[in-house]
Parts: structure tokens; C-alpha cells; sequence
């Protein structure tokens, strides 16, 4: 877009310089300044339409930019499920390290009447899978999240992108269409100043291809 812009403002500027280089040369030489005029007026135009054609192209990319600042948001996002996968892969490891302790000296804790030392050890237990139980959840809860907001950026993105594309080839289809006219009318301007010119025809490239066609 900045290239089409560019190229638009550099058309244009030469089409004023051309068009004072004209009125210059009309003080001595008018016919001289003729085709300088009918050269200016075309750049002129040409420079003006793919000005708009930039503007429109800028405004055709506007989902495509929008979406480019939230992948920010969207890595943030992953990062916070990975943080939640940690959290509840240490929470269930601990929880499982209290229950296999309190498994193995459940036995002998009672043989040896420590009835208090292996109640906090269950209420240690207890608590632990509760912490581990709890993290789970919050993880299951972010991945949700993140499951439903990739699938609605992911709808949202095709409907956008789609419109945009179809917006942006349409638009330069129709700049194109109206470059070609704006110069094929400039081409018709110099043949009526000057009948006697002979203009080259644009000669074609001939192109074997792949298959041994000839493609002109």
C-alpha cells in the first residue's frame, strides 16, 4: 500500500514538474510544449488514481492490520494456558506425593497410636487434592475460553479477510481499467497533435513454456 501510495505522489509530482516544463518551453517552441502538456495531463490523472487507489487499498486492509495487533493478545492468551497446565500438573503431583505418604505410614501410624500426626497428615491430604482438584478446574476454564475465542477470531477473520480481499482486487481492477484508459487516451491525444508519428506497437515476447507451448 505505501508503494502504491509512493507511486501515486512520485506520478503526480512529475506531472507538475512536466506541466511547468511545458509552459517554460511554450514561451519559444508551442508545438514543442504539446506533447509536454498532453504527457503532463496524463500524469497528472494517472498520479491522482492511484493515489485513491491507495487510500482504498488502506482501507481494504484495515481487518488484516487489526487482526496483526491482536496476535499479541492471542500469544498472551496461549501463555496464560500454559501457565494454568503448569499450575495444575504441580498441584496434582504434590497431592499425589501426600496421598502415597500418607498411604505407606497410614498403617503404622495407627499401630504406633499417632492418631494425631496421621489426622494432619489426611487433613494435609485433603487439602492438597482439593488445591489440585481447583487448579484443574481453572485450567479446564481457560481452555474453554481460549477454545471459543480462536474459533470466533477464526470465523471472524474469514468473513473480514474474504470481504477485503474481494474489495482489494475489485479496486485495483477498476484502477487499472481506468490507468490504461487515462494513457490509451493520451496515446489517441498525440496521434491527433501529431498524425505523422508513427508509434511502435508493443511488441510480444515469445515464451516456450514447460510443455513445448508457444505462449505470446
Amino acid at each position: 500500500v505505501g508503494l502504491v501510495r509512493e507511486r501515486g505522489d512520485r506520478g503526480g509530482a512529475t506531472g507538475l514538474e512536466m506541466g511547468k516544463l511545458a509552459k517554460d518551453v511554450a514561451w519559444c517552441d508551442k508545438e514543442l510544449s504539446r506533447p509536454m502538456e498532453v504527457l503532463s495531463s496524463a500524469l497528472l490523472r494517472c498520479g491522482r488514481r492511484t493515489k485513491r487507489l491507495g487510500l482504498e487499498l488502506g482501507a481494504a486492509i484495515a481487518p488484516f492490520s487489526s487482526q496483526y495487533r491482536l496476535c499479541r493478545y492471542e500469544q498472551m492468551a496461549f501463555g496464560d494456558r500454559r501457565t494454568a497446565l503448569k499450575k495444575k500438573m504441580e498441584a496434582r503431583t504434590k497431592a499425589d506425593g501426600r496421598a502415597a505418604k500418607l498411604m505407606i505410614n497410614q498403617t503404622s501410624m495407627k499401630h504406633m497410636g499417632r492418631y494425631g500426626t496421621l489426622e494432619r497428615m489426611e487433613t494435609e491430604a485433603a487439602m492438597m487434592d482439593e488445591f489440585a482438584t481447583e487448579a484443574a478446574r481453572e485450567a479446564e476454564e481457560v481452555a474453554m475460553r481460549l477454545q471459543n475465542e480462536v474459533a470466533r477470531i477464526g470465523a471472524l477473520r474469514v468473513n473480514e479477510w474474504d470481504s477485503s480481499m474481494k474489495v482489494i482486487a475489485s479496486g485495483m481492477k477498476e484502477a487499472c481499467a481506468e490507468n490504461a484508459a487515462i494513457w490509451e487516451s493520451a496515446l489517441e491525444a498525440f496521434k491527433r497533435e501529431f498524425p505523422d508519428l508513427t508509434v511502435p506497437m508493443a511488441q510480444h515476447a515469445t515464451i516456450v513454456d514447460g510443455t513445448n507451448n508457444i505462449v505470446s
